[in-house]
């Protein structure tokens, strides 16, 4: 009996705290102003950085997409790497002249090689593909980020035969 009429208590505290909330309160982050709008948003997107956090990312799966031989993982992990190069450099066109290459070049270059499906020749050519990753970090002025072969997986994806 006890134990029911604390939960009654517990239930009517809940409801009581639910019930002071302020209805007016602002329920976004997002200014309702649209300038303002639009810089919090440029903010929260950042610059060329964010976009190259998810290449990092998905340079990785590339790469064991390759080693496993999942070519339309590795594809697919190609064509979005590429995606968010393009979209980087809608916030940051100033990058555009390093990523010319890398988009007209070696990604294209790779793509070729993936639709062959050979192991070989993808590990080949991946070195050549992190070759133009580091060119690009030099022409930036970052060649303090240097480009390896992943050497940990970071997604428990692999090719299930």
């Amino acid at each position: 009996m006890r134990f029911l009429s604390n939960r009654i208590i517990l239930c009517l505290a809940v409801l009581f705290i639910v019930g002071c909330e302020d209805k007016n309160e602002k329920l976004s982050w997002l200014s309702s102003d649209k300038d303002s709008a639009y810089v919090q948003i440029e903010r929260q997107l950042r610059g060329f950085d964010m976009a190259m956090k998810e290449v990092g990312y998905r340079y990785n799966e590339l790469y064991f997409a390759g080693i496993d031989e999942n070519w339309g993982y590795a594809q697919y992990h190609l064509e979005k790497i590429k995606t968010a190069i393009e979209n980087g450099l809608e916030r940051r066109p100033k990058r555009a002249a390093s990523a010319k290459g890398f988009l007209e070049y070696s990604i294209p270059s790779l793509t070729k090689t993936i639709q062959e499906n050979n192991k070989e020749k993808f590990i080949k050519d991946f070195e050549t593909f992190r070759q133009s990753c580091i060119a690009c970090h030099i022409n930036e002025k970052v060649e303090f980020v240097k480009v390896v072969i992943p050497k940990t997986r970071l997604s428990p994806v692999e090719k299930v035969d």
